[in-house]
């Protein structure tokens, strides 16, 4: 497992960019502007000639059409790194080909590579200001122990300019995509080792617990229930992802040892609107963990019902 920046990442975030598209989303469901930083001032200055390249025009239509903000990620990380772009092997997804081919186009006649290598110092300061690479990745371990994974299967990405943290699974490999959240006196703000490391924890599960969910989850169960606002905000907008983020969270408060760490999270979770994550996290403890590692079997699809029963008491009652 390592942490690095990706150049397929790079090369679609950058068309998104140029696009507005991660501005668009800050301003419409937070009502805020993304911050700037050096390495967008670099963008913009390279690529303005190339505004109205095809592209950037497929992007745009695309985009409106796509409800999963993570769709483009995932799709660009289903194929080998530019200027090729291979799509991988079992990789049969072409729904978007058109925009792939217009990508390799895109990479060759703006010299990509080029604008890449002169942003290498640029880079160098996104991944420094994480901070210690290698104590970072022993940190999170206990993660792949819990959950059953082989760590071997994971890459950490670093994206200076996606909206969020992703979990993206792809047919190779596993992928935490996590970015910072502010840029101050020439330095990109990730916040404290502890909290990058909740992040990158938050994300692998996901990786593991979203399909978990998908093989468990009963729709019908759940048909008649309204999705609270207080999630539509936050652009989760249906109960199977609600359900996800309930035990997502759930596990990163469980993995937390540092008692005031996990009160402190536990804290920040409650005020977001996770109003039962504590009896949630419990009820893991007690009917879904054996010998320190999450059961996958018939008891998760309880743990599913015992949250759905929460969510209709605490927010639609």
């Amino acid at each position: 497992m390592d942490l690095n920046i990706d150049h397929r990442i790079e090369l679609v975030t950058i068309i998104q960019t140029l696009c507005n598209y991660w501005e668009n989303l800050s301003q419409k469901y937070f009502n805020k502007k993304l911050f700037q930083c050096k390495y967008k001032e670099n963008i913009n200055k390279y690529f303005k000639k190339y505004i109205k390249y095809e592209t950037i025009d497929i992007y745009n239509k695309l985009c409106k059409e796509e409800m999963d903000i993570s769709a483009f990620l995932s799709l660009i990380l289903n194929y080998t790194d530019p200027p090729n772009l291979n799509r991988i092997e079992n990789y049969n997804e072409n729904k978007y080909e058109i925009f792939i081919d217009s990508i390799r186009k895109f990479y060759k006649e703006t010299k990509f590579d080029y604008f890449l290598e002169n942003n290498q110092n640029e880079y160098r300061k996104i991944i420094n200001n994480v901070g210690n690479k290698e104590d970072l990745l022993k940190e999170i371990n206990s993660i792949f122990e819990y959950l059953d994974v082989d760590k071997r299967n994971y890459g950490i990405i670093i994206s200076p300019l996606v909206l969020g943290n992703f979990g993206i699974s792809t047919y190779l490999k596993n992928y935490v995509i996590i970015s910072p959240f502010d840029y101050k006196d020439n330095n990109y703000v990730f916040g404290s080792k502890e909290s990058i490391k909740n992040i990158i924890w938050h994300e692998i599960c996901h990786t593991v617990i979203n399909d978990l969910t998908k093989k468990y989850f009963n729709q019908n169960k759940c048909k008649n229930l309204d999705i609270p606002e207080i999630f539509l905000k936050q652009l989760y907008n249906n109960i199977e992802t609600i359900i996800n983020e309930y035990i997502v969270r759930s596990i990163t408060n469980i993995l937390e040892k540092d008692k005031n760490c996990a009160k402190t999270l536990l804290d920040q979770e409650i005020n977001s609107g996770f109003y039962e994550l504590e009896n949630i996290k419990y009820y893991i403890i007690e009917n879904c963990t054996e010998n320190n590692k999450l059961n996958k079997n018939n008891n998760y699809e309880k743990l599913i019902n015992y949250i759905i029963e929460k969510i209709s008491k605490s927010y639609c009652a």
